[in-house]
């Protein structure tokens, strides 16, 4: 998939931007193989093997994660602040994960 997107990308961006300059700092190197590596390549890994042992329907539990980390690091790293709309949030995520797991009507039922 990122293949394939990058090669219907790159004739658009020679076209928009020209040939890239590849004089680039080595910060800038490490950023970017960082970035590719770590938030693309090994995502796709453990995505794949978490798949494989967890099940689709686990898996897609992990996407519901993102906003609540998403936030934290913005209030940890970032100083940003956190509002009762987030808050609000966080409960209907959770609410989400009681219901889907079976915790919230486990409660009212007895298992045999």
């Amino acid at each position: 998939m990122l293949i394939g997107s990058t090669l219907l990308m790159v004739p658009i961006v020679f076209w928009v931007d020209g040939p890239p300059n590849l004089e680039i700092s080595k910060n800038s190197w490490a950023a970017l193989i960082g970035v590719a590596f770590l938030s693309t390549a090994l995502a796709y890994v453990l995505y794949f093997a978490i798949l494989a042992r967890a099940g689709a329907a686990n898996l897609l539990l992990v996407t519901l994660l993102i906003p609540p980390f998403a936030i934290c690091l913005g209030l940890l790293f970032l100083d940003e602040q956190v509002g009762p709309e987030a808050l609000i949030g966080f409960a209907i995520i959770a609410l989400g994960f009681a219901v889907t797991d079976g915790l919230l009507f486990s409660c009212f039922h007895k298992m045999p």
